[in-house]
């Protein structure tokens, strides 16, 4: 059965105030025109989920022609075959999520990974935004090892931020604090030899950044709880002291469905096409990274849905 749609109109009642944000029931209008002459009418069967086997559908008989779908509170889905003369029936169609119908399929989202790859090297080199280098080191902690050709005892004299000069054979440095730090060393063996003094000059960074939400325009407060409207727009600023922020990122869940992959904030389209395609309760986790891959603890955005009372 080949039947071309029209869509003529899409209305999607979205009104009232939110987060919560108000919904009911939905009205959908579209032209179904027959390409065979025998089509007399189209079936219709509205469904609250993809089970079929669970459920009783609810349905619905029409004409060709200019068609007024109503879909009741509750059912987000539906499906259409033809019906011929002598009831001679066609196939169903797929299951038609109802708040996709008549919307233009939105742009893929850059999917990104929800950890950076670890990085091999201890010390690497980022730029900044004045275009000036430096150095952030990788590991907790590092071992200062002489490296000789023969087999023969070795000491190493160092001290770090100009501190007291030590002397061992491996040192083991830890750093836990976040800073700039400049450590010295010099390679000495049992004859008293000693290499040229070597330098290092690097930062440790293992703070994630912080990322700030913005509701613009700002939200209504009642009695503790906060209100947005379907125009509010979610604006997103991310900060970070050490090696600066690499990637903002989201993921979401709508009503009980699974939560998503990690996608790219798109600060144009991300929070429009998160509100547009959910009309159950929405939750969306907001997770900034660094360049070196420390990760923000997901900041956690829940938006209710309240139906509006007749």
């Amino acid at each position: 059965m080949k039947t071309s749609f029209k869509i003529l109109v899409y209305k999607f009642l979205l009104c009232g105030i939110a987060f919560p944000i108000f919904s009911e029931s939905k009205t959908i209008h579209f032209t179904l025109e027959p390409e065979r002459n025998d089509i007399i009418q189209y079936e219709f069967e509205l469904w609250k989920g993809r089970s079929l086997d669970l459920e009783i559908p609810f349905r619905v008989v029409s004409h060709p022609g200019k068609i007024q779908l109503y879909i009741p509170d509750g059912y987000e889905y539906f499906r259409i075959r033809a019906v011929a003369k002598r009831q001679v029936r066609g196939f169903w169609t797929d299951l038609i999520a109802v708040n996709s119908f008549g919307k233009n399929k939105p742009k893929e989202t850059t999917k990104v990974v929800s950890r950076k790859p670890t990085k091999t090297d201890v010390l690497i080199q980022i730029s900044s935004k004045e275009g000036t280098n430096h150095f952030f080191l990788t590991e907790s902690k590092i071992q200062v090892m002489p490296v000789t050709k023969e087999t023969i005892k070795t000491s190493v004299r160092y001290r770090l931020n100009g501190g007291p000069w030590k002397v061992t054979q491996i040192p083991e440095l830890s750093f836990t604090k976040d800073g700039d730090y400049r450590l010295e060393y010099q390679v000495t063996n049992e004859l008293g030899i000693s290499d040229s003094m070597q330098v290092w000059e690097f930062s440790v960074d293992n703070t994630p950044p912080n990322t700030k939400i913005l509701w613009e325009p700002e939200t209504y407060k009642n009695k503790g709880q906060s209100y947005i409207s379907p125009n509010t727009s979610l604006k997103l600023q991310s900060f970070d002291l050490g090696c600066g922020v690499d990637t903002i990122r989201f993921r979401s869940s709508c009503g009980s469905s699974a939560i998503t992959e990690w996608f790219l904030w798109d600060s144009k389209n991300s929070w429009t096409e998160l509100i547009k395609s959910c009309s159950k309760d929405l939750e969306v986790e907001i997770s900034a990274t660094d360049r070196l891959g420390n990760e923000e603890i997901p900041k956690r955005i829940v938006v209710k849905q309240l139906k509006q009372d007749n």
